[in-house]
């Protein structure tokens, strides 16, 4: 049986370092998908939705067996686009939410889980500046995590929401594979 979890949260807040770290772990059943499944040597500003989308439906079917630990997912890419909606009003995100309403059913099952990492806004990391873009500043940002918390609290049967630094790694690793 496959048991899926979703980790969910700001640009830099350590997603992809845990998904690392818990590679780094070889233990038999235990598989972990990165952010961008099928690189094909994009860059991120020439990508439409419509590769985000594709990319979440890969990274769930990636494995059938086992614990499968995905950095972002459907409420990732939900989120960010309601958001950039909100900030640059000549975005439409009615395809994302046509899409995420044919698979929001998945956030139901017993066998899925969000983990939420957040630093309570303690400190954000900016990937680059641009007003019109969810990760673009510090305000785009607090308005990303609070329609991503208030998502996941609508749609997600079973998540948490965790405090994360650097220094509780090890610690939110084992709650999360446990």
């Amino acid at each position: 049986m496959k048991k899926i979890i979703f980790l969910e949260g700001l640009p830099g807040v350590g997603k992809t370092t845990m998904v690392n770290a818990i590679r780094k772990l070889e233990q038999n059943d235990l598989n972990t998908v990165d952010e961008i499944t099928n690189d094909d040597n994009f860059v991120i500003g020439d990508l439409d939705q419509s590769f985000f989308m594709r990319n979440d439906e890969m990274k769930i079917n990636k494995y059938s067996n086992g614990i499968v630990i995905i950095d972002r997912g459907f409420i990732s890419t939900l989120s960010y686009n309601q958001t950039k909606e909100i900030i640059n009003h000549n975005h439409s995100c009615k395809d994302i939410r046509d899409w995420f309403e044919k698979n929001k059913d998945i956030y139901l099952s017993d066998n899925v889980y969000v983990y939420y990492l957040t630093n309570k806004q303690s400190r954000f990391h900016i990937p680059y500046i641009n007003e019109e873009d969810p990760y673009g500043s510090v305000e785009n940002q607090k308005l990303l995590e609070s329609i991503s918390l208030f998502n996941i609290n609508k749609y997600v049967k079973n998540y948490k929401i965790i405090e994360y630094y650097q220094e509780n790694m090890e610690e939110v690793i084992d709650e999360i594979i446990n």
